[in-house]
């Protein structure tokens, strides 16, 4: 019994033995979030409470640990809660109240542990400023009892509670390998040491298994070969089918003879996918021979750019085997190709055409924050990415990479810019990747080049360099050279380098013209009422882009570097003299308190659209389903500053710092032509070529009003008489950009906005671009 007897406890009427007629269960006091937990579910999931939810059958399962301060219990969320997951507003370290568990009972087992708990109903008490429940404080101190088993009999990882796997699945992407079951505390946590010389003799080349793939042997010689990639962890579970371990995994592996893909499946992928990696010399036993998937499918492998050959790895039929050998200096008699890297500098990078790959290395200047995209392959799947820069000291322009899941996700989680705490810069190495732009001319030069992560992406940062093959590289070298040479030039410039916050690549057009031929011309436009649905609808970290028109009604500027926080009204139709009017002062945004005294990058707080969901305690889930929707207004006002965000894994998301300091509120109506009642209230953050990490490639223009909208930021340079005349502009102050706003009633625009899920029913509304219609649409 835990310390204040059994009446002190939420979960008192579930003790007692497993043949208690208690069904149901009202916990009166509050209940804190210990864990939240995702799975896929399977044929077997939907008995009982979970069945009839009055909701489509979803793919996911929520599991969450529970304390009242004495017992420790984990339930199934009961479907119709999910959203309050996929809105990261139920998370670690909330705390619940008008807890309704139910109580099922499992007839295969007559234990204790056969008892299953359901989240039928509860409240998620409101935390504005993100701190982790007193209850869950409290809690860590203790050790609590399990009241899932009173006996405490069951030892181990937990398992899903609902569906026949082996492990959960990270809470917001399917990329990642995830849980205790990955990393086991036995010595199978190592790989088995390294051998000196092959085992047996037979050994078979990769050219001569090809003439095998019509035969349905599975007692191949043995093969040796080396690694040369190594693709991202791949979840194929499906919630109409058995499958405890649905995982597979992909590596690009080759010998003298040629090249074959090697396919780890299920369970063996835990066994050995974190052990596997790019240049070790490994032998194969026991695999099975295929055509590649690509051939199979009736594609060209030519054009998928895999190998023809599939060599498939399993822990049964037959049980495959694979042993590792040391390579430290390519052993010539073994004959399998080397590692090689094809590393190029920031100054190359315009030269390579789209879709070409390559390997960079430079110090990391700017680290985006982590969003998701939906995934064009698997409907209801998420993408993650982060955007990151990296410079290298070969060209003024950084590196812009857009980085997807990898294999990696412990080193990818501490990707951050210059750490003020251990006096470090990070340079980052990432293998694998692809070149995005646009051929401008017959020259062969890629407008804007920027770099996406592949699935055979690898990633290193400070800590993980020593003993790669790639520190032998010449580039590598000359990088480490300059390194040596600027490096405490390079600590003070990245100790105020920004870090998070809304960033979107590459520049949209500067002209409403090529907007519509480049842009437009491959996504439509959203109605206000389909945006109104969109906010409504998106999970935590999502990130959408629409474009909408409209007219713009009222434009307030405000100062958001100073203390004072002084708000102007610039714009505003029927006010006379509206232009340098002050409109009042409003309060300075919320520090984030977490940052101070890091060193690192302060930003202003974008601000964040409540929609209709956001109260100030979730209601339950019989009040959920009687929402109406985000309430759009008649008539535009200043959107609140919220506090900053803070995601389930405790990472601070704030937006970046400019001294550009002013944003212009710009609010979109439609009216003439329009239907005029719906408005909406947005941010627009310009950026600045002096000092912003936005504005790679600064435009020229005249830095009116209408030119800064469509070019998303201020120029320093504008046209002279002749392309040769380059005119140096002063700063200008933002009245002097913004009083030239006459006639804006008049206007109808292109607005595109940069929409994104910050958690519960926050959605921030960033203007990226608006341009001017010269033609009706």
């Amino acid at each position: 019994m835990a310390e204040g007897g059994e009446t002190a406890s939420a979960f008192s009427p579930l003790l007692g033995a497993a043949t208690t007629a208690v069904r149901s269960l009202l916990c009166q006091g509050p209940v804190a979030v210990f864990s939240v937990e995702r799975c896929r579910r399977d044929p077997s999931s939907g008995g009982g409470l979970l069945r009839d939810c009055g909701l489509l059958p979803e793919a996911d399962l929520y599991d969450v640990s529970l304390s009242d301060g004495h017992w420790l219990l984990r339930a199934t969320l009961r479907p119709p809660l999910n959203p309050l997951v996929r809105r990261n507003e139920l998370r670690c370290g909330c705390e619940l109240e008008q807890l309704l568990l139910g109580v099922e009972y499992d007839e295969r087992r007559a234990s204790a542990g056969c008892r299953l708990f359901v989240v039928v109903e509860a409240r998620v008490v409101a935390n504005g400023d993100g701190a982790p429940s007193p209850l869950l404080k409290e809690t860590r101190c203790r050790k609590l009892q399990d009241l899932n088993d009173e006996a405490g009999r069951w030892a181990g990882p937990d398992l899903p509670l609902r569906a026949r796997r082996r492990s959960y699945l990270p809470l917001w992407d399917n990329s990642d390998y995830y849980g205790d079951v990955w990393f086991p505390e036995s010595n199978n946590d190592h790989p088995p040491a390294p051998s000196q010389h092959p085992k047996g003799a037979g050994s078979i080349c990769l050219r001569q298994l090809e003439g095998c793939i019509s035969q349905k042997r599975i007692d191949h010689p043995p093969v040796l070969v080396r690694i040369l990639r190594k693709c991202r962890l791949c979840h194929y579970g499906r919630p109409d089918r058995y499958a405890e371990c649905p995982f597979q995994a992909k590596f690009l592996a080759a010998d003298k003879s040629g090249m074959a893909t090697l396919v780890l499946w299920n369970s063996f992928c835990m066994d050995w996918y974190r052990h596997l990696e790019p240049g070790m010399v490994i032998q194969l036993y026991n695999y099975v021979v295929k055509e590649s998937y690509a051939t199979r499918m009736g594609q060209d492998p030519g054009l998928t750019m895999e190998p023809a050959l599939e060599l498939n790895l399993n822990t049964r039929n037959p049980a495959a085997d694979i042993t590792i050998f040391n390579d430290p200096s390519g052993n010539a008699e073994w004959q399998v190709p080397p590692l090689q890297y094809t590393f190029v500098t920031r100054k190359e990078l315009s030269q390579l055409r789209p879709g070409d790959q390559c390997d960079v290395i430079g110090l990391v200047t700017f680290a985006g924050r982590q969003e998701r995209i939906r995934s064009q392959e698997h409907a209801g799947e998420f993408v993650v990415y982060r955007w990151v820069h990296l410079t290298d000291g070969t060209a003024p322009e950084p590196f812009v990479l857009k980085l997807f899941s990898t294999c990696q996700p412990e080193i990818q989680a501490q990707i951050y810019p210059c750490s003020i705490s251990d006096n470090t810069v990070t340079f980052l190495v990432c293998t694998n990747v692809r070149v995005e732009g646009k051929v401008v001319d017959a020259s062969g030069q890629t407008m804007c080049p920027h770099l996406f992560s592949t699935k055979y992406s690898q990633v290193f940062i400070n800590g993980h360099h020593r003993g790669k093959l790639y520190v032998k590289n010449p580039k590598v070298k000359e990088f480490i050279q300059w390194i040596r040479t600027t490096k405490d030039k390079e600590r003070e410039r990245l100790s105020k380098t920004p870090i998070g916050g809304c960033y979107s690549f590459p520049p949209l057009p500067c002209n409403e013209r090529n907007f519509r031929n480049e842009v437009l011309g491959v996504s439509t436009l959203t109605t206000m009422w389909e945006l109104k649905q969109l906010l409504e609808q998106l999970d935590y970290r999502e990130y959408r882009r629409v474009t909408v028109q409209g007219h713009i009604c009222c434009v307030k500027y405000k100062s958001l570097g100073t203390d004072g926080g002084e708000e102007v009204l610039v714009f505003k139709p029927g006010v006379t003299g509206s232009t340098g009017k002050r409109a009042g002062v409003t309060e300075s945004p919320v520090v984030d308190r977490s940052y101070q005294g890091t060193g690192r990058s302060r930003s202003p707080e974008i601000p964040i659209i409540r929609t209709s969901q956001s109260q100030k305690t979730t209601p339950s889930p019989r009040q959920m389903r009687s929402r109406k929707g985000l309430t759009y207004r008649k008539r535009p006002a200043q959107m609140r500053l919220n506090e900053s965000t803070e995601s389930s894994e405790g990472e601070t998301d704030v937006t970046q710092k400019r001294t550009c300091s002013e944003n212009t509120v710009v609010d979109p109506t439609p009216k003439q032509g329009l239907n005029g009642e719906l408005s909406l209230d947005t941010i627009f953050l310009p950026t600045d070529p002096r000092s912003d990490h936005r504005d790679l490639w600064p435009a020229k223009h005249d830095n009116s009003f209408i030119n800064v909208l469509a070019h998303g930021g201020l120029s320093l340079r504008q046209d002279g008489g002749s392309n040769a005349e380059i005119e140096e502009l002063p700063p200008q102050p933002p009245g002097d950009v913004l009083s030239p706003v006459c006639g804006l009633e008049k206007m109808l625009f292109i607005f595109v906005l940069d929409v994104c899920s910050q958690g519960s029913s926050r959605v921030e509304v960033a203007l990226n671009r608006a341009y001017v219609q010269h033609h009706a649409l």
